[in-house]
């Protein structure tokens, strides 16, 4: 799976072939805790990259703490609670380290459930990439046309577990939908959760694709701000602070990737106007509060975008 990754104009090279890279010295780590009611047992890999492990600790253990905070309530009926974190390391060479985690758990209801966790760093600093700052708004596009078209092929069809709606909902053009990727030397691997495609009992559904297919739709440089918007084309002065850090520009980006999902939810055209009227009056008061005169603009866009966000994705402590 090893080769030479090109970003445009930027070349990761990953001599594997010749048994020339740096591969991290991968440790397992756990959590494990069991009682009459619950049992949890969490694996997560260290790299001894400090940057990295810092990352996925982090994650690990906020994963194992919701768990336990959830797991007071559990009951030994109609069977004991289970919380399970594995991991994959997919990737471990001289450009990147990918881990795929699987978080498997049973909360008493009808069946278990599992979801992804992908983490894609870019060494040697060990960046973590998402997939709208390795690919342009083309790219995004790309990559969604090609899962739907190979969705709809695995699960479409009078007998098949899904339809082309439900398909275009769980892998439309909004990179949120892919969030669970995982970047190989030669493709682009895609999990999407069960549900988000199909139904339960079709399980996660993966799809792959070539770098052959998406070269020309890769970044020149995946370290670079990326906003909902063009960089390159900023005028304003608010504009001009959410690309001058990568974190505000992601932040940016998040708001407007929950944005265009909850209007796709929005199935009647009364909600969809009030959700942009919404989101309309959000912008004028971030512009109000942030551009006072003295006010820090960058920490101030950086409280109104984390707070629009959680309203946006239905979490407390919003507006």
């Amino acid at each position: 799976m090893r080769a030479f990754l090109v970003f445009t104009g930027l070349v990761l090279a990953v001599c594997f072939a010749s048994g020339a890279f740096a591969a991290a010295a991968v440790q397992k780590q756990t959590i494990t805790e069991k009682r009459a009611n619950y049992t949890l047992d969490v694996a997560y890999p260290r790299t001894g990259l400090k940057s990295v492990d810092a990352v996925l600790e982090a994650w690990a253990k906020g994963v194992a703490h919701d768990f336990l905070d959830m797991a007071k309530e559990a009951t030994a009926e109609p069977g004991p609670w289970a919380g399970e974190l594995s991991y994959e390391v997919v990737r471990n060479d001289s450009a990147m380290i990918v881990v795929v985690f699987t978080w498997y758990t049973y909360t008493g209801g009808a069946h278990p459930n599992s979801t992804f966790e992908t983490f894609n760093f870019l060494l040697p600093d060990g960046a973590q990439l998402e997939l709208a700052e390795l690919f342009t708004r083309q790219g995004i596009d790309r990559i969604s046309a090609i899962s739907v078209a190979r969705l709809k092929k695995t699960l479409g069809g009078p007998d098949g577990m899904s339809d082309i709606d439900w398909i275009k909902r769980g892998a439309g053009p909004n990179a949120h939908n892919f969030a669970a990727f995982a970047l190989l030397p030669r493709e682009l691997q895609i999990t999407f959760d069960a549900y988000q495609v199909a139904a339960y009992a079709a399980g996660p559904q993966e799809v792959r694709i070539p770098l052959s297919q998406l070269k020309d739709v890769m970044r020149p440089d995946p370290r670079a701000p990326v906003a909902s918007f063009d960089c390159a084309l900023a005028r304003s002065d608010v504009e001009q602070a959410v690309c001058s850090t990568r974190d505000l520009a992601r932040l940016d980006r998040h708001v407007a990737e929950a944005y265009d999902e909850a209007l796709m939810w929005a199935d009647e055209k009364p909600k969809r106007e009030a959700v942009r009227a919404e989101q309309r009056a959000w912008l004028a008061r971030r512009d109000a509060m942030c551009l006072r005169a003295g006010q820090p603009l960058v920490a101030c866009l950086m409280g109104a975008y984390q707070q629009r966000l959680k309203v946006l994705q239905g979490g407390p402590g919003g507006e």
